[in-house]
């Protein structure tokens, strides 16, 4: 089969343009999800795989809600100080400004993304109520934002208050966390006792009250070891309670009385009869 010259030439023509044409495409694709940073350097961010990376470094959904809120906090102050630079009447019109709000805002709807792929429940659920809130308000901050930055004018006043209302659930959120993970820690089992800590606890206390070697000296730590052992028979089938509240009661008592067995003993011997007259 013969190829005359106006064949050949079109048929490379096809094989250089077809290549060039799906890079332009491609480039296309990844333009417009570019995100401009201030210092001029541009980076291609996957939105789908932001929550995915974040759900891989933390162990449980109330870390996740711990991180994202913090995370949620931090871009929505700065999303208010920005807001707040826009007084002076020029920075709103201004490249810097746009880029930087476009990043906040970029990292703002990553955030609120992650918070709403989180299901907690119990005593967390307050603080991710809290967190929804924030979210509401700041999320209808940037939509304010961006319909004037649209528009070219600079009218989003109300923005300012609704992105300030957001920073008060995050941070309310933040302490109901703080609430809530101390309450999950008064429910893990306390640490069992360490000899060699307890002779210095003993030690401490008798050698106040008496001089070492002295009766009054040995019978003391004769009564402290005593309660360790009786500390240490303790367990929750033993009294007739469930292990969190037991729990929640030896640390308590163990937080209260830190220099005493004595009266560590003492504390969980009558809360546990208190907590039983309840039942």
């Amino acid at each position: 089969m013969k190829w005359s010259t106006t064949t050949i030439g079109l048929a490379i023509t096809v094989v250089l343009v077809a290549p060039v044409a799906a890079q332009q495409s491609l480039g296309d694709v990844a333009g417009s999800i570019k995100l401009k940073r201030p210092e001029g350097e541009s980076v291609v961010i996957d939105q789908n795989t932001v929550g995915k990376a974040r759900r891989q470094q933390v162990g449980t959904e109330s870390d996740l809600l711990r991180d994202v809120v913090g995370d949620c906090l931090t871009e929505t102050s700065a999303l208010h100080d920005l807001i707040f630079e826009t007084r002076d009447g020029t920075s709103f019109y201004r490249d810097p400004w746009r880029d930087r709000f476009e990043e906040v805002g970029f990292q703002l709807d990553g955030a609120l993304d992650e918070l709403a792929l989180i299901s907690v429940d119990g005593r967390y659920q307050e603080a991710y109520d809290l967190a929804g809130r924030g979210a509401d308000l700041v999320n209808d901050a940037l939509v304010i934002v961006r319909s004037a930055i649209a528009q070219d004018r600079p009218v989003f006043s109300e923005s300012r208050t609704l992105s300030k209302e957001a920073i008060r659930y995050f941070e309310d959120a933040q302490t109901a966390l703080g609430a809530a993970s101390r309450a999950d820690a008064a429910e893990e089992a306390a640490p069992l006792i360490n000899p060699i800590e307890a002779g210095r606890v003993m030690a401490a206390l008798c050698g106040g009250r008496y001089g070492e070697g002295s009766t009054g000296f040995d019978s003391c730590v004769a009564e402290q070891r005593a309660a360790v052992d009786a500390m240490t028979a303790r367990s929750a089938p033993g009294v007739g309670l469930d292990a969190a509240s037991f729990n929640v009661i030896r640390n308590n008592c163990r937080f209260e009385w830190p220099n005493s067995y004595v009266y560590q003993d003492r504390c969980e011997r009558t809360r546990i009869a208190a907590r039983k007259a309840r039942q």
